[in-house]
């Protein structure tokens, strides 16, 4: 498990933490009721940023150690941690009296981690899929019933308004959501098909058969076809990419015109999908066996 990363900016280098050098004096000048409680939520703000900081960087730590550290009464510390135990920012250490950052916290910093270095593993082959395509490409991870887009590299032809840096399609919609449906286990494909919840231009559902043979199809095949179920007139093909455990870790898609991506350049553009899926993964730890 990889921890968190805090900030660092409250340390002075010798291992103490002073939220006092982070409060700003332009909120403490103002006047009125929202300039005091402005201040007062930066100066909260502040101290939980140093205790963190002082669990990262010393790991397991006392409750009187951690007020040596930032410079905080002993009775102020103890109110902070009950506060971020309860939460689950924090933890209780296995020796009495510590502390040390919560597994929640650990868990976010964790797949932020994963994200960036899915994120950098693939624009080699994001950008290669544009230059060897002239469409858009696409960089997409699931969350919950959705997949949501990490990166985009705008193509040379059209623009699809679809799928915009940080927007998000139901799994059922798109060929980067339904690679990720189609690869994820049965009970998370049920999990993901039984949320019915939808945001506003979000595509119609299909029919539940009509889904479950889709899933089939992009199994047998190992990539996706999208046919203006998004965009009257877009196509896009989607291949998943797999982590170094053998997760399933993102999807990558390319998104044009449907004469582009279906029309005579269709086996190429299948080909060259799955080749950069393929790299993506490898770049992932993840151990390929070509076909």
């Amino acid at each position: 498990m990889r921890a968190v990363t805090t900030t660092k900016g409250l340390g002075n280098g010798r291992g103490r933490i002073h939220p006092a050098q982070q409060r700003t004096s332009g909120a403490a000048s103002g006047t009125g009721v929202d300039a005091e409680r402005e201040a007062s939520g930066l100066e909260l703000i502040a101290k939980v940023d140093a205790i963190l900081t002082a669990l990262d960087l010393h790991g397991e730590t006392g409750a009187a150690d951690l007020a040596e550290l930032t410079g905080e009464p002993l009775s102020s510390i103890y109110r902070l941690l009950q506060s971020l135990t309860a939460i689950g920012w924090v933890d209780r250490g296995p020796r009495r009296g510590t502390y040390r950052l919560g597994l929640l916290l650990m868990t976010i910093g964790g797949q932020l981690e994963d994200n960036l270095d899915i994120r950098e593993s693939a624009l080699p082959s994001l950008r290669h899929l544009v230059d060897s395509t002239g469409v858009t490409s696409y960089l997409c991870v699931r969350r919950g019933a959705r997949a949501v887009c990490v990166e985009r590299i705008e193509g040379y032809a059209v623009r699809s308004l679809a799928m915009q840096l940080g927007s998000s399609l139901p799994l059922y919609a798109g060929a980067a959501p339904r690679a990720l449906l189609a690869f994820l286990s049965p009970a998370e494909q049920r999990d993901a098909l039984s949320d019915t919840t939808a945001q506003p231009g979000d595509p119609p559902r299909p029919a539940a058969a009509v889904v479950k043979a889709d899933i089939a199809s992009v199994l047998s095949q190992g990539y996706s076809v999208s046919d203006g179920d998004v965009t009257a007139g877009i196509a896009a093909l989607g291949a998943p990419v797999f982590n170094h455990r053998g997760e399933l870790a993102a999807a990558l898609s390319i998104s044009g015109l449907r004469a582009q991506i279906l029309g005579a350049e269709q086996n190429r553009n299948v080909r060259l999908l799955l080749k950069s899926a393929r790299d993506v993964s490898a770049a992932l730890g993840h151990l390929v066996v070509d076909s």
